[in-house]
């Protein structure tokens, strides 16, 4: 059985190989038929050039075929082989085995047949293994011969040399590409034209929103001249840049786009340009919200991230996209990437410094898009601006007006004046300023107002404003320091007397100016006489000299207000009489000047245009009034002078004495006394020795010198006690110093009270001379005005060729000289008392120019108009001697009583007096009007009127003139006058007395007169109630200082308030160009 189990195994593998065999020659015939039918399909669609769909069916065939053949040559017997299907076996591979070999003919089957026998024997067995064992050595398969497969290789070379050949004539592409466009028959294959489309750009995408430049080149046996391309049927022609190149721009793109190119019948494959969807930002917002302190509404900024804002702003920024996974923010220092939710990303911050950041978008396939570069720039909160401008008070120098302009950029908060003595820096005062919260503003005060300053002390101040900076805390500006003395009364008393001395010093050059100037305008009256008419350069002659004048006038004014106000600021009532006459004299004397200043105006505007003959009187007028206001000038210096000697004196008797207390406090003080302290005082004694020697000049310069009772020996010997106590403070012989320091202090104290009583008793004495002085005058006076009246009727008599008409003349000559004696003793009698005032010099120079007329028309025998002039003298020599009268009155009364008019204790008294006596004039003026007849015309003397009769009115006339004067004075020693003024009805009373005499129309107004001044009687008591009420309230008045100050400012500087502007809700920019434009407004 062994033997039969090694042929079944080799007959196994006979029937292996024989299966193998089928597939080798199944192969070669497959790849014979295959390559065959391949090169037959690729061969027809190469000719025919078959669509898309030859191109499928003749593919699909092809792979059937192929598929078919090697189902039928390679797969049938390999299934077979692996037993799939069901092949040949054990008998027919017998068969074929037998066939094969001839010494096995039918054993093999017949063994199988045996074997497969289900009756089984011994026998039946040997037999078998006889058999197996004689076809064991037989090998089976060489049966099979795979070297007969050989014949089927001339079939494949057939089709390999076909592909060779093809390959080496270089057509190798015709079967490749064939074959590609059958095994990609989807898609469109034209056939091969001349040309060939090829494009030159590297990649086929664009990003979206951008632009696509496509470029393309023809290659081929020629060039195409135009060249379209297809985009969803519409043709688009490509521009040619050189021979055969071709370009052509997408713009905009937004979508994928499939194109074509085409020229003539050519058309290429379908192309595919990608588009890349972008990163987008669409928009974004910046939401400001500004800090509240500014007053700026809140803003919303789109499109840009530029801005300047202020300083503490918050900002929000949002941002809208499209294809966006982040925004980039990025920051100086570092990086925010913002998370883009539903297209929109936010971001916020409170910004204080300058930031300059940059924005992208990102998504996955394209990373920071369109980097955005911007600043928002932060305005700081300015320091508040501040500008002082300040005047002096011009009638008081010791107050300082204030006008400043305050602004900042957003506003205000406050305004503080900062004050401190120079001696306590550290310790300041402040003082609130009302000031508008927006952010410009106006602002006055006046200082010191009402502070409480320490006098003798100085100040430096300066004006400290505040802005509403809320991020970084109010900021301040401030102005520039002033500085302020708080004068002691001492320095004020000797700053009083230098301005005295300078204005007295200035009047005095511009007096020797006027004197100069009467000399030209006598010259050029002279001219006007002469001649019929002035040539142009004497008129231009006359305009140069009524500038000259003019400018003089105002000079002189100037210096009479500063005279004026040096009077009013004396705190001396020792001198109070002769203060208020002198003040009284240079207001006077300024009303003077602006009369002739108007004068000066008139001739000066209508110089050309005034007749001769009036311009000769103007002229007339003008010299007149010069010579007036000269000789007031010369008395008003001249007294000015005298008062500035007194008062020096004074002051200086007031300083000894002080030192004196000086002297005696460090002879006491035994820690301070030393020889240090000595020499102080030695010093301070030395400079009232030299002010001393000052005085005696100045009183040397005055016209009539007054004696200054100086006693040098009580100088000296204090001089040398001081030198003394200071020898021996040095020598430390403190109670010997002593000693000589009490000595010159005693001997100080007495001079002092010497020098202040020689002043009271010179005062008194040189009354009486003065009264003495004008009863003489007044005693010439009556004299030369009965002589004048007694020449004036003898004129009227005589005839222009009577004999005695010369003699006459040379009487009138003779008056006018005598006159001038009486002149020239009131001249001098004015220089030293202030009684004699301008009215007394308007009166002599009225009577001296109504005497040189009189002479010179009565020389011309025009004598109607010499005797008018000569009444005018009589007329004028009786109200001088009346004024005279007057003054001669108010001089025995002060002498009497020297201390009248000193204070207001008798005030009520006075008042009820002079209405006493004015009821008493109103009276006598009844009896003398009974029975009169009115006359006939007003200002005519009446033809019935006896002497006793006009001397009678005269009384009356000066009675009433005396309690005009009273009642002048009466008013200024109350200061605060009440609303109605009864002086100026009773200088028209006085008028009336002259012009109608005893009238009832007088009595009229004098009976109104009486019923006024009891009304004015009770209001004056009134005052007195309401001054006391007054001095109450200024206790409690303090509170309103400031608005006082602030007031006082505001009228000084003629200014109106500020307009209330309110912050415009405007841009940072224009906020600047609306603060540069009030700026230069105010400039």
């Amino acid at each position: 059985m062994e033997n039969f189990g090694l042929v079944q195994e080799k007959l196994e593998a006979f029937i292996k190989k024989y299966y193998l065999n089928l597939i080798l020659k199944g192969s070669l015939l497959f790849i014979a038929t295959g390559l065959i039918y391949f090169l037959l399909v690729v061969g027809l669609e190469y000719l025919f050039w078959l669509s898309t769909t030859g191109r499928g069916i003749l593919f699909l065939l092809f792979i059937l075929v192929e598929l078919g053949l090697l189902f039928k040559f390679v797969g049938i017997p390999l299934f077979k082989l692996l037993k799939i299907s069901r092949g040949i076996d054990e008998y027919q591979a017998s068969e074929i085995i037998g066939n094969h070999f001839p010494e096995v003919n039918d054993k093999l089957t017949n063994l199988l047949q045996l074997k497969n026998n289900s009756k089984q024997s011994d026998l039946l067995l040997a037999s078998i293994n006889q058999r197996s064992k004689e076809l064991t050595p037989i090998p089976f398969s060489r049966a099979i011969d795979f070297k007969k497969n050989r014949k089927h290789l001339r079939y494949v070379f057939l089709p390999l040399l076909i592909i060779i050949g093809l390959v080496v004539a270089g057509e190798a592409d015709a079967i490749t590409h064939s074959f590609g466009r059958i095994s990609d028959y989807n898609k469109v294959y034209l056939k091969p034209a001349p040309f060939n489309f090829i494009i030159q750009n590297n990649d086929l995408s664009a990003r979206e929103g951008e632009n696509f430049n496509i470029k393309i080149q023809t290659v081929g046996d020629f060039n195409p001249e135009i060249v379209q391309l297809l985009v969803n049927g519409n043709e688009n022609f490509m521009k040619q840049t050189s021979p055969g190149v071709f370009e052509y721009s997408f713009t905009d793109l937004n979508e994928d786009l499939e194109f074509q190119l085409q020229s003539n019948e050519v058309v290429s494959e379908d192309y595919m340009l990608e588009v890349i969807k972008v990163p987008k930002l669409l928009n974004f917002e910046m939401l400001l919200d500004y800090p509240e302190y500014t007053g700026m509404k809140d803003e919303n900024l789109s499109g840009t991230g530029n801005v300047s804002v202020p300083e503490g702003t918050r900002i929000n920024w949002n941002f809208i996209t499209r294809n966006v996974e982040t925004i980039n923010f990025k920051l100086p220092d570092s990086l925010i990437q913002l998370k883009a939710l539903n297209n929109k990303a936010v971001f916020e911050r409170t910004l204080v410094t300058n930031l300059t950041y940059s924005v992208s978008s990102s998504n996955r396939l394209i990373k920071n898009y369109e980097n955005l570069d911007y600043t928002v720039k932060i305005i700081k909160d300015e320091y508040p601006e501040i500008a002082v401008r300040t005047e002096k008070d011009s009638l008081n120098t010791d107050i300082q007006y204030f006008k400043g302009d305050i602004s900042d950029d957003y506003g205000l908060s406050r305004l503080e004046l900062v004050y401190y003595s120079e001696e306590n820096k550290e310790d300041p005062e402040t003082i609130n300023i009302p000031v508008s919260k927006e952010s410009f503003d106006e602002f006055h005060f006046s200082f010191p107002g009402n502070i409480a300053l320490e006098s003798g002390s100085s100040y430096n101040y300066f004006f400290l404003v505040y802005d509403n900076d809320a991020v970084n805390g109010a900021k301040s500006s401030r102005s520039e320091t002033f500085s302020y003395r708080k004068k002691s009364a001492d320095e004020l008393e000797n700053e009083k007397l230098q301005e005295q001395n300078d204005a007295i010093k200035n009047m005095g050059e511009k007096l020797t100016e006027f004197e100069k100037s009467e000399e030209e305008l006598e010259e050029i009256s002279r001219l006007e006489k002469e001649r019929e008419e002035l040539n142009y350069s004497e008129r231009k002659k006359l305009e140069e000299f009524l500038k000259r004048q003019k400018k003089q006038n105002e000079m002189m004014k100037s210096y009479s207000e500063k005279l004026k106000k040096s009077l009013e600021e004396n705190e001396n009532v020792e001198n109070s009489t002769m203060e208020k006459e002198l003040s009284k004299r240079l207001e006077n004397n300024e009303k003077r000047l602006e009369e002739n200043e108007s004068l000066l105006e008139e001739l000066q505007k209508y110089s050309e245009k005034i007749q001769k003959e009036d311009l000769g009187k103007k002229l007339d007028k003008l010299s007149k009034q010069n010579k007036s206001n000269q000789r007031n000038l010369e008395q008003l210096l001249e007294l000015t002078k005298r008062y500035y000697v007194a008062e020096k004196k004074q002051k200086l008797a007031r300083d000894l004495e002080n030192l004196a207390e000086e002297q005696e406090q460090l002879s006491e003080d035994s820690e301070e006394n030393n020889s240090e302290n000595q020499e102080n005082l030695n010093e301070k004694f030395q400079e009232f020795q030299e002010e001393m020697d000052k005085l005696e000049k100045e009183n040397e310069a005055l016209k009539q010198p007054e004696d200054l009772n100086r006693e040098e020996e009580n100088e000296e010997s204090i001089e040398n006690d001081q030198k003394d106590a200071k020898e021996q403070l040095e020598q430390n012989k403190k109670s010997d110093a002593q000693q000589k320091q009490k000595d010159a202090s005693k001997k100080m104290k007495q001079m002092s009270q010497q020098m202040q009583e020689s002043a009271m008793m010179q005062a008194g004495e040189q009354l009486e001379a003065d009264a003495e002085m004008l009863r003489q005058i007044l005693d010439n006076l009556i004299v030369f005005s009965f002589e004048q009246e007694d020449l004036l009727d003898d004129f009227k008599d005589i005839q222009q060729n009577n004999p005695k008409y010369a003699g006459k003349l040379k009487e009138q000559s003779n008056l006018r000289e005598n006159f001038r004696h009486i002149d020239d003793s009131l001249y001098m009698l004015a220089m030293r008392n202030p009684m004699v005032n301008e009215v007394i010099t308007d009166k002599l120079t009225n009577v001296e120019f109504d005497l040189e007329k009189s002479i010179e028309r009565l020389s011309e025998n025009e004598i109607s108009q010499g005797t008018a002039s000569q009444q005018y003298v009589v007329t004028g020599a009786n109200d001088l001697a009346n004024l005279l009268y007057q003054i001669l009155g108010s001089m025995q009364q002060m002498m009497a009583n020297p201390q009248a008019g000193e204070g207001k204790g008798g005030e009520e008294f006075q008042l009820q007096d002079i209405i006493q006596k004015q009821e008493k004039l109103m009276q006598e003026m009844k009896e003398g009007t009974e029975g009169k007849p009115r006359p006939e015309q007003e200002g005519e003397s009446q033809p019935g009127e006896g002497e006793g009769e006009s001397g009678e009115l005269y009384e009356i006339y000066k009675e009433q003139q005396m309690l005009r004067m009273q009642m002048e004075k009466l008013l200024e020693e109350n200061g605060e006058k009440p609303g109605y003024n009864p002086t100026e009805e009773m200088q028209k009373i006085e008028e009336q007395l002259l012009d109608k005499g005893f009238d009832p129309e007088t009595v009229k107004r004098m009976q109104k007169l009486q019923y006024e001044l009891l009304k004015f009687e009770k209001a004056f008591k009134l005052q007195g109630t309401d001054d006391k009420r007054k001095s109450e309230t200024n206790r409690i008045d303090y509170a309103n200082s400031l608005q006082n100050q602030i007031d006082n400012a505001k009228e000084y500087f003629n200014s109106t308030e500020i307009l209330n502007r309110q912050i415009l809700p405007l841009r940072q920019i224009y906020r600047e160009k609306v603060k540069d434009y009030f700026g230069k407004g105010r400039d």
